[in-house]
């Protein structure tokens, strides 16, 4: 497929806001798109109400800590992990953290010599997979932001990376084979709550040393010192822990980690062990992989690295550890290579590849009875995780990836042809089997990957029926309809709110408004939003359940959810009934600038959010003209949120490529 290759601007320092302060796992709905906007015009001296964003954002104090917004996203089938939103204000001051020290950033992670993902230059360019298509397939009606969109929409981080930006690269490596080839030995050690468990002082421990830093604390202006106090800012000023989702916490721990690997290089040569002869080892953020001639040398390593580890206040998970000899092959990398098999021949099964007129051409074959294809295949997928309820999770996460890129690129290259005949019911049934073992795998493991494919392939298929098969629109629209709703009918999507007080996940929440893109003829009740997002004395919905169930219900003219959105309007004014920490408080200022953003709401109600707003701002009561005024200035344009759908079918190719790691 045809890539074009552009160049980022350097210049443009404001970027970080785009792929490092934020995170890929919120809601499709979510970017920092709109803020970064806002910003640069700020800067610029454009701003449309320059006052509250000086009032706002600008103050970089240190001092004045925020409260990050935190919330669960699922990490497999049985657990959730914790993730942050930072404060808008506390991701400014990486903007300058970055210009002055980004050199020095990459120099302190030139120490390792063990370290699979790290920085290692400062991105310079930027794909477009194929620029017409590109141009039409993702065109918002918004036009304010469209000459920084062009620039910026496929960053996916400030610097490039080495040498493998997703683990099962590795796995999947040269470097994986010989290694297997040279030791005797495989072990695996996880690092405890990692993010939880770093100690911010010792970035400085990392730039320079233990003793030095701590003779010199008194020192305020020097790269770890500053790092060190940005990331408390974010989290409370607590000096246990960092944030969670963030590009930049992940470069933190990883300078952290850098100096620990050259630690444990050192101590294991002064223990007569050489590396890449007696052992060597791999490490991704906070997995380490141990690879060794013997037992004993193995031992030796894990030893070392326990102590070097616990020297900055981390620990191994024990049980988490796992020991293999040769050959290196887990129940997950067994259960990942059979069900790559599967889907191989499946494939073969499904879509012929020939050559027509010089093209390369993926063709359907006849697929006489699609559920019997279904059936089939999961039942080779259950036989290769026979023995690991986790490989189940692992592989069908795995699979949606696979077969929502297979259906992306049949689609994309089938784009110049109108089927009709039999060829056009062999394109149906092909297209159809897919998506029903898309959402099958799915609804296995509900993953925040997963529902960014499926957002993509329903817009990406709906537009091809719409303009290629226009008479089955409406039955491929049914079709995921009815798969959505089997979803939330589901006990997996039971199980993601269990333990966690009802809350709606970020997996859920993207398929809700993904779903909402099929049109209005294609609305779920107001029962099945209720059960997705529980209303109740004893809990308040949190901001993005507030936001996702707006894009949904929208201006609901036929008022089909008029009871629900009460209860938004009531939450919204409680929540936001104080305004007195919204310099510290993560998730009110998110809700407070999207809901008077929000399109959807009346604008007697967000006048209403706009006075107290003003209040804070002028330090005095506004007047009618005022507040209408002050009102229709902060809903010309959006925040965090893309109320249209258009412009959050725009963010999903970023969402794809600013991947957690």
């Amino acid at each position: 497929m045809k890539r074009t290759r552009r160049r980022v601007e350097k210049e443009d320092f404001s970027r970080v806001l785009l792929t490092e302060t934020s995170t890929y796992d919120a809601p499709i709905i979510f970017s920092n798109l709109g803020f970064y906007w806002h910003w640069k015009k700020h800067s610029e001296g454009k701003s449309l109400f320059p006052k509250l964003m000086e009032n706002l954002f600008s103050n970089s104090d240190f001092s004045n800590y925020t409260v990050p917004y935190t919330y669960k996203v699922r990490k497999n089938s049985d657990n959730f992990r914790l993730v942050s939103l930072i404060h808008p204000r506390s991701q400014l001051p990486f903007i300058q953290f970055y210009q002055s020290f980004d050199s020095q950033i990459l120099l302190a992670c030139e120490k390792s010599r063990f370290s699979i993902r790290y920085p290692e230059k400062i991105g310079s360019k930027y794909y477009v997979k194929n620029p017409d298509e590109n141009r039409n397939k993702y065109k918002t009606r918004a036009t304010s932001n469209a000459e920084f969109e062009s620039r910026s929409k496929h960053l996916s981080s400030y610097f490039s990376y080495r040498t493998h930006t997703r683990l099962h690269n590795f796995f999947d490596s040269i470097d994986f084979l010989r290694l297997e080839k040279q030791f005797n030995v495989f072990w695996t050690l996880d690092v405890a709550r990692c993010f939880d468990s770093i100690y911010t002082h010792s970035i400085t421990w990392a730039v320079k040393n233990k003793p030095f830093s701590k003779i010199h604390r008194n020192v305020t202006n020097s790269f770890g010192s500053i790092f060190d106090r940005l990331m408390q800012s974010t989290n409370y000023n607590e000096t246990a822990g960092i944030v969670i989702g963030s590009e930049v916490s992940r470069l933190f721990a990883e300078i952290i980690f850098q100096q620990i690997d050259k630690n444990i290089f050192d101590a294991l040569f002064e223990l007569k062990l050489v590396n890449e002869e007696h052992y060597t080892i791999r490490r991704y953020v906070d997995d380490i992989f141990i690879f060794a001639t013997s037992e004993e040398n193995a031992r030796k390593v894990q030893t070392v690295v326990i102590d070097c580890l616990s020297d900055y206040k981390l620990s191994v998970n024990s049980n988490k550890t796992t020991k293999t000899s040769r050959p290196f092959i887990t129940e997950q990398s067994r259960a990942i290579s059979l069900v790559k098999n599967s889907f191989s021949r499946l494939v073969d099964q499904i879509i012929e590849f020939d050559t027509v007129d010089g093209k390369n051409r993926r063709s359907p074959k006849a697929i006489y009875n699609r559920k019997r294809v279904l059936v089939a295949f999961m039942q080779e997928v259950k036989l290769a995780c026979f023995d690991s309820l986790v490989s189940y999770s692992l592989v069908s996460g795995y699979l949606v990836s696979a077969f929502s890129n297979l259906l992306i690129q049949f689609i994309e290259n089938n784009t110049d042809i109108c089927p009709i005949g039999k060829e056009k019911s062999k394109f149906i049934t092909l297209i159809f089997t897919i998506i029903e073992i898309i959402y099958t795998l799915y609804t296995v493991n509900p993953g925040q990957n997963g529902s960014i494919k499926i957002a993509i392939i329903i817009d990406l298929t709906s537009k091809y029926f719409d303009s290629h098969i226009p008479d089955e629109s409406n039955a491929l629209r049914s079709l995921f309809y009815t798969l959505s709703n089997d979803f939330f009918a589901s006990g997996s999507f039971s199980e993601t709110s269990k333990d966690d007080n009802n809350v709606a996940t970020v997996e859920t929440l993207n398929i809700l408004s993904a779903v909402r893109t099929l049109g209005s003829n294609f609305l779920l009740s107001k029962e099945v939003l209720e059960r997705m997002v529980v209303f109740s004395e004893n809990r308040k919905p949190t901001y993005f359940e507030i936001v996702s169930l707006l894009f949904y219900i929208r201006d609901d003219k036929e008022g089909s959810y008029f009871g629900l959105l009460k209860k938004i309007k009531s939450s919204i004014n409680l929540i936001l009934s104080d305004l007195t920490d919204i310099k510290e408080n993560s998730e009110k200022i998110y809700l407070l600038l999207d809901v008077l953003a929000c399109p959807y709401l009346d604008s007697d109600f967000r006048k209403k959010i706009a006075r107290r707003l003003y209040k804070i701002i002028e330090t005095k009561e506004p007047t009618d003209v005022e507040a209408i005024a002050f009102s229709e200035s902060l809903s010309r344009f959006p925040w965090f949120i893309s109320w249209d759908s258009a412009a959050m079918i725009n963010s999903l190719e970023k969402k794809a490529l600013l991947r957690s790691y």
